[in-house]
């Protein structure tokens, strides 16, 4: 008698992300594990846009299933809703102040697609020009924000980061004056330069260029370390495929930042086989056998779990420091497995042999 194929949920959950054809079948699925993944990365409006026309073909324990995912993202745009509207005064008063602003990030997503209501969005994220900052804090101050210092207090964030937090109502807006802690010089003038205006709910906002949105989504997926990015990623993938002439400024923009930073997500997706991420240049700096080493790493940390044994944050650490470097991933990973690994093994790891 054949055995069952039994297909990993970790797999399928990351093919649906994507919409990858080959994950629409959940034969052989544990669709509970699916489900508790789907719901622990927030990844569920994706998950329900991929299933959706293919219903009729599920069985009724997958149906039932995207029953309650359609619930769980009615019940994501009603919250989502609630915080535009607890922002909007915020942001109508920065505008009419004068302050000018772009949607960033998730935001800059919602403006342009109104299809993604659903999507999981815990802030809304803006780029001011960093001279306007201060009648930015006042205007939210006076409306009874108040600014999150639980990561850093205020002069801390402003030495060492590039965006501080404000909160009202349990709604958070964040003001950026740079997209990371130092960017290129004349960077962030061309983001304000080839900045667009769309309209929504009977406004204009300001939304990054193409090239911009991929560069940002590139590069705060890369500077989480992918660590339970999978949402993410799957924001990227709509940002495809790209004309030639965005493609061309993409690869103009990324030579003031971190090679690896930039191209490692794009490289993924191309693996993933999403229409439109094989056009870019593989810029990859990787060679064939860091490149083996890296799929089944970034698959583990995008779900942010352990692989082969390696913990998510130390695998994460070690991804970290090897996209915003030139050093080689085995030269980073055995520090990341820890004395007492090398001690039971009696050797070096090597991923690569298992």
């Amino acid at each position: 008698m054949e055995r069952p194929v039994i297909r990993p949920a970790q797999q399928v959950l990351i093919g649906l992300c994507l919409d990858c054809p080959e994950a629409l079948s959940l034969g052989g699925v544990d669709l509970g594990a699916l489900a508790g993944h789907a719901a622990r990365l927030q990844v569920e409006s994706y998950l329900l846009e991929a299933l959706t026309p293919h219903q009729r073909r599920l069985g009724p324990e997958a149906t039932s299933w995207l029953g309650e995912m359609r619930r769980n993202v009615f019940a994501v745009a009603v919250d989502n809703l609630r915080r535009d509207e607890e922002l909007r005064e915020g942001l109508a008063r920065l505008d009419a102040a004068g302050v000018p602003f772009i949607l960033l990030k998730g935001s800059g997503l919602r403006a342009e697609r109104p299809g993604l209501a659903g999507r999981f969005q815990c802030d809304v994220d803006i780029l001011l020009r960093r001279e306007d900052l201060g009648r930015a804090e006042e205007i939210l101050a006076g409306l009874g924000f108040a600014v999150d210092e639980s990561y850093l207090d205020r002069a801390g964030m402003l030495r060492e980061h590039f965006h501080l937090g404000y909160q009202r109502h349990g709604a958070t807006v964040e003001l950026h004056w740079d997209i990371d802690v130092e960017s290129p010089a004349g960077f962030t003038e061309r983001l304000w330069e080839r900045s667009r205006r769309v309209d929504l709910d009977g406004g204009s906002f300001r939304v990054l260029a193409p090239e911009h949105q991929l560069l940002v989504a590139c590069l705060h997926l890369s500077r989480h370390a992918f660590c339970g990015g999978l949402r993410w990623l799957a924001d990227l993938k709509l940002l495809l495929p790209a004309p030639p002439e965005v493609r061309e400024r993409l690869v103009e923009e990324a030579r003031g930042w971190p090679s690896r930073a930039v191209w490692c997500p794009l490289w993924l997706l191309a693996l993933q086989g999403v229409p439109g991420a094989e056009a870019f240049p593989d810029a990859l700096d990787a060679g064939p056998a860091e490149r083996r080493l890296l799929q089944p790493l970034l698959n583990a940390l995008l779900l942010e779990e352990p692989w082969l044994g390696l913990p998510a944050w130390r695998g994460a650490k070690a991804l970290h420091a090897w996209l915003f470097s030139d050093r080689s991933l085995f030269s980073l990973l055995p520090a990341a497995w820890g004395e007492g690994v090398r001690m039971r093994w009696g050797r070096e790891p090597s991923p690569l042999s298992d």
